[in-house]
């Protein structure tokens, strides 16, 4: 028998599930298939909508009904795009959601990447924080502070983008 090594996408949902998170609303898209497997291998329920604004609404939803934050994972680029609109509802009615956007690699960015784009700047003035994970190490950190952060004084969005190359290098 043979062990896979921790990648990011592992540690992120791994972070996340320790964190309370049972359930994401998503898109698929190439950016984010490492956090698919990660979280199908951690039981996390994937629960797959037709549009990325929907992932969110129906996030910012289950964050209102339940209190828990809500969590959406979209593909990057135009997919990022597609879902930061619906995070100005949840900005709006307070709501602790976070918004998981895959992004270029990290080792690429200004190099023409695949669907690259400054998708932290996009969605900074309908959230709470807005950042760039930079490294495998740094993608279980990164979820717990953004939990945390949608979570705390008046509740509300937060986006935190997934390069590729954190989500699949493995982490330390």
């Amino acid at each position: 028998m043979t062990t896979r090594q921790q990648r990011g996408a592992d540690a992120l949902i791994h972070s996340l599930k320790s964190a309370g998170v049972k359930r994401i609303f998503t898109l698929s898209g190439n950016h984010i298939m490492p956090v698919f497997d990660a979280a199908l291998d951690a039981g996390i329920d994937l629960i797959h909508t037709r549009h990325e604004a929907a992932a969110v609404h129906m996030a910012d939803a289950y964050a209102r009904i339940t209190g828990q934050p809500g969590i959406a994972l979209v593909t990057g680029g135009p997919g990022h795009a597609n879902a930061v609109s619906a995070l100005y509802t949840a900005q709006m009615a307070e709501s602790p959601v976070i918004l998981l956007s895959g992004h270029a690699p990290n080792n690429q960015l200004g190099m023409g990447a695949f669907q690259e784009m400054r998708q932290a700047e996009m969605a900074a003035p309908v959230t709470k924080q807005s950042w760039t994970s930079a490294s495998a190490d740094a993608l279980a950190t990164d979820a717990a502070k953004a939990i945390a952060t949608a979570r705390a004084g008046r509740p509300g969005p937060v986006h935190l983008s997934l390069p590729t190359d954190a989500l699949e290098q493995t982490v330390s």
